[in-house]
């Protein structure tokens, strides 16, 4: 890609994994050499989360068509208005285990611990038990157990409910062995840290999946390194298992008091809004409706990125197994009769309504992806005895079918592309002089941010991480200031045409090279020479 096109792509490397893997960032602009000042950069980063590696091939389909996109309007007009940065494969270990046998579904690749605390570390880990080439999930009949069998699916597990008179009848663990004896099993795996857990914001102390410190894992450093190196990133598109776009995050008022100096946590309600307009644009460009998988984004990297970086930060999970997305629809009418005339099956009043495990079976069942679930096998295993071995395969529901893929690949593209309007562009809307006679000269003078993200975020004015927008008059020789700053500092711009004024004095002969600049990392940088009016 970068020797195809070096004029438009380079290629960097920012770090190294745990286990000496590179991990690179590609940039792609406009032309050769550096980007101009001040012209934002929308970050792309995927496979964070260890097991999302068809994210990465999603990032470097969008890298390569831009990168080889030249004389595309489209394409051209964003990297025109944005630089693109692409972290493709942020999690190269993890990614490494897709394709390792025994294939097992990987997210510690971090500094291991001892789980069970019994002095030895590792003795423990996920192993493929039956020898069948894949690392799957056991269940085995437990009185302590916490599950049941979905009554609309026994395939499925749910938890038992004491409140509705449930008693569990199942363990459930990842397939391993209990070679301590201390009758947990796959509890003490090798390595523990997981990458996306690792980030300062809400990381978790003393958790075996947090990592020792924030930012220990070198993965998570290196990122945070190249974000804290270019402050002109004005956007980051996160793919993993978090979402912003389809589901709008939890908001928080920007005025709500701290809780133990602490800011309450969730998105800050300006920012959410301008999330949530997103949103409706992804929905209606990718018809994506994939929800997140994980619940909470404690360490994650978008946390970071949007709470400590000020960085508005997109979050989106680009395929999950669907639930089930034949159940609400009407039955057949039969030959013959008009659709209000066809018979409606009654309900039935206790007619168990299935989990969301049952409703992606239905799918997978009518979609001939077998290999997503692996049928329960009795197995007799050399500590617990008689279990079961399957439930859903490694990466079942994290990589879409061969048919969908360049169908996702080809909207992410169009999503991107659409991103370069969003993003804060202040602009100079007018620079004038009047002449007030006496060599005394009134300056007038207005910025506009045209994009829909304000400058900064809300984030940004809470913490102050990006530099204020600088505006500057610059006189000739001969002229001074009478009334006036010649420099003036803005650290609240909101988007979609918000208008800032400011008005001078100047003495001298006239207004020939009298300036106005607007200086920025990230939204824009400017130069106007005045108009005189009359």
């Amino acid at each position: 890609m970068t020797a195809a096109n070096p004029e438009r792509a380079r290629l960097t490397a920012i770090g190294r994994s745990r286990e000496g893997r590179p991990i690179f960032a590609l940039r792609l602009t406009s032309g050769a050499g550096e980007p101009p000042a001040g012209r934002p950069a929308i970050l792309v980063v995927a496979n964070a989360d260890g097991p999302e590696v068809f994210s990465s091939g999603v990032a470097l389909f969008l890298a390569e068509s831009i990168a080889s996109g030249a004389g595309d309007a489209r394409i051209d007009g964003f990297l025109d208005r944005a630089t693109l940065l692409v972290v493709p494969r942020a999690n190269p270990d993890a990614a490494e285990a897709r394709f390792a046998t025994p294939l097992a579904e990987v997210e510690a690749t971090g500094r291991g611990v001892d789980d069970d605390r019994d002095r030895r570390e590792g003795e423990d880990p996920p192993e493929d038990v039956d020898g069948d080439g894949v690392v799957a999930w056991m269940r085995w009949p437990d009185p302590k157990g916490e599950w049941i069998e979905d009554p609309a699916d026994p395939r499925a597990l749910v938890r038992a409910d004491a409140a509705k008179g449930e008693r569990g009848r199942y363990r459930l663990s990842v397939e391993g062995r209990d070679r301590d004896r201390d009758e947990r099993v796959a509890e003490d795996a090798e390595k523990n840290a997981i990458v996306n857990r690792n980030f300062p914001h809400g990381w978790t102390e003393h958790a075996d999946d947090a990592g020792r410190y924030p930012l220990d894992e070198p993965e998570g450093k290196a990122l945070a390194d190249f974000v804290i190196a270019h402050p002109e990133i004005a956007l980051v598109l996160a793919y993993g298992a978090l979402d912003t776009l389809v589901e709008k995050p939890k908001s928080v008022k920007e005025d709500a008091p701290p809780q133990k100096r602490v800011p309450q946590p969730g998105v800050i309600e300006p920012d959410a809004n301008v999330l949530a307009e997103i949103g409706r644009r992804y929905a209606e460009i990718t018809g994506q409706k994939t929800k997140g998988r994980r619940a909470d984004d404690g360490g994650s990297f978008p946390a970071w990125t949007y709470q400590h970086r000020s960085i508005l930060t997109l979050a989106a999970t680009l395929w999950d197994v669907p639930l089930d997305p034949d159940a609400k629809k009407p039955p057949p009418v039969p030959e013959g009769e008009s659709p209000k005339e066809a018979p409606q099956k009654p309900k039935e009043k206790d007619e168990p309504k299935p989990s969301d495990d049952a409703k992606r079976l239905r799918w997978i069942d009518s979609s001939g992806e077998s290999w997503r679930f692996r049928p329960w096998t009795p197995f007799e295993h050399p500590e617990l005895g008689a279990v079961e071995i399957g439930g859903f395969a490694p990466y079942a529901r994290v990589e879409p079918p061969d048919a969908e893929r360049a169908g996702i690949a080809s909207k992410q593209l169009d999503f991107v592309l659409s991103l370069g309007d969003v993003l804060a562009r202040v602009e100079i809307a007018s620079a004038t002089a009047k002449d007030l006679g006496g060599g005394l000269f009134e300056i007038e003078a207005a910025i506009e941010n045209e994009g829909l993200v304000p400058a900064p975020t809300s984030s940004g004015r809470r913490t102050r991480v990006p530099r204020p927008i600088a505006v500057r008059l610059a006189l000739p020789d001969g002229a001074s200031l009478v009334a006036g700053n010649a420099l003036e500092l803005v650290r609240e711009l909101g988007g979609t045409g918000a208008r800032r004024e400011f008005r001078w004095l100047v003495r001298g002969p006239s207004a020939d090279g009298i300036a106005v600049s607007i200086d920025s990392d990230y939204a824009g940088k400017s130069e106007a020479r005045v108009e005189v009016v009359r």
